[in-house]
């Protein structure tokens, strides 16, 4: 069978849904399948809106059995404005293809006509033109399409990030895919609450494979940076609605407390977070701000920490819980139905609220205090993502719906 994903970004960029992707392309490949990426050049997520940003070169090449097609983006101002206006109109159609934060990628139409596909996935929100393309494309061929959307839907309390995906034309488009992939129940039950019909929905949760984030060297990424202390980690896109600014301002209220613990930064970050850090960087000789790092690094970074922190409000799962885990470290997340259902509150992990630095601070001290637990809930972790969280585990779950074998059963479905 040929599958096609398309995808906003894809390896070698490490984001959380661009490792999904890779995961579950690899999977289908081995099973015997030929699996095509259409994506864009962006490396930067700034690219996607604004020259001066990290791109990748545009064409053609082959990782891992998967052949990936990078499409260049079109920066040119009157296409942009042009296409706002479109996206006011109206029309489900329209604003699926120019809404914000909508792009314009040169070439894509002809870039899916030429590609062999018996079958389209798509995703994830806010990405709305690449969607619409890849959806609009299958309709045309008159095979299926199937959307992994990964929903942010945030805090219950507010509409700051989930008004941003939960739009009524995102809405539209998913109701005519042939298959939605849940990445939590939480996220099922929000989907069918919003129109989507509970037959079209699954939960399939998302796995890692524990071996490419396990097996680092603590003692080389220690002695590397000079690290003698508890390590409190922060991996992946720094941003503020990650949490990046928030773990910061909780390690300055330890630090005041005179409590010497180090804060590892690792991962690309955006220009707002960039400027704060500057700030920040000189006067606090335990804070470490690395960009991205190496495969090699991060397993290394893992193995270090202490505690991996993410008090991120746009997760609809999460997998740098599921990677502190496969290293038997605790993590502390955002309180946000999604996390609640991946992690029990002090069981495996912390709940915090997001935004709150001084609950996010007692958190940490409170790993930091109590070591004996501390590993416990690292240890808990790791054995859920032996049991439920390995790429074998998920790609089992999901490939009757690429092969067409399969509907949301029992099992998949929301209890």
């Amino acid at each position: 069978m040929n599958i096609t994903f398309v995808v906003p970004r894809f390896h070698p960029y490490p984001g959380g849904y661009e490792n999904y992707v890779k995961g579950l392309a690899r999977s289908l490949s081995a099973a015997g399948n030929t699996v095509t990426v259409l994506t864009t050049n962006a490396f930067d997520l700034e690219h996607f809106w604004m020259e001066g940003f990290r791109s990748l070169p545009a064409g053609r090449e082959t990782h891992d059995g998967i052949e990936i097609l990078r499409l260049p983006i079109c920066h040119r101002r009157w296409r942009r404005r042009a296409s706002r206006l479109l996206g006011l109109l109206p029309i489900w159609d329209l604003k699926a293809r120019f809404a914000p934060p909508s792009f314009q990628v040169i070439g894509i139409r002809d870039a899916l006509q030429s590609i062999s596909a018996d079958i389209i996935h798509v995703g994830p929100l806010p990405y709305n033109q690449l969607m619409y393309e890849g959806f609009r494309e299958a309709r045309r061929r008159g095979i299926r399409v199937l959307v992994t959307p990964c929903t942010h839907f945030g805090e219950e309390r507010n509409d700051e990030v989930s008004r941003y995906y939960t739009q009524e034309f995102q809405m539209a488009l998913l109701k005519q895919c042939d298959h939605t992939f849940a990445l939590t129940r939480a996220e099922r039950q929000s989907l069918i609450h919003l129109g989507i019909p509970p037959e079209k929905v699954a939960f399939t949760s998302a796995g890692i494979d524990p071996s490419e984030v396990t097996g680092g060297s603590a003692e080389a990424f220690c002695g590397k940076y000079g690290i003698k202390g508890p390590v409190v980690l922060h991996l992946g896109m720094k941003a503020p609605d990650k949490g990046s600014i928030c773990v910061v301002e909780a390690m300055k209220c330890l630090w005041s407390e005179n409590i010497q613990a180090w804060l590892v930064l690792a991962g690309p970050s955006l220009r707002s977070v960039d400027e704060y850090l500057q700030n920040q960087d000189s006067k606090f000789p335990r804070l470490l701000n690395l960009g991205l790092v190496s495969e090699q690094e991060k397993k290394d970074a893992l193995a270090a920490a202490t505690v991996v922190v993410q008090p991120s409000r746009v997760e609809s799962l999460g997998l740098v819980y599921l990677e502190a885990w496969a290293n038997a470290k605790p993590v502390i997340a955002a309180d946000m139905a999604v996390t609640r259902e991946l992690i029990t509150a002090g069981w495996d992990g912390l709940l915090v609220p997001f935004g709150e630095a001084g609950t996010l601070a007692a958190a940490i001290r409170r790993i930091l205090e109590d070591p004996s637990e501390s590993e416990k809930m690292g240890l808990r972790g790791r054995r859920r993502v032996q049991d439920e969280f390995t790429y074998e585990a998920i790609t089992n779950r999901m490939l009757p719906y690429f092969l067409g074998r399969s509907t949301p059963s029992q099992e998949t479905r929301a209890k």
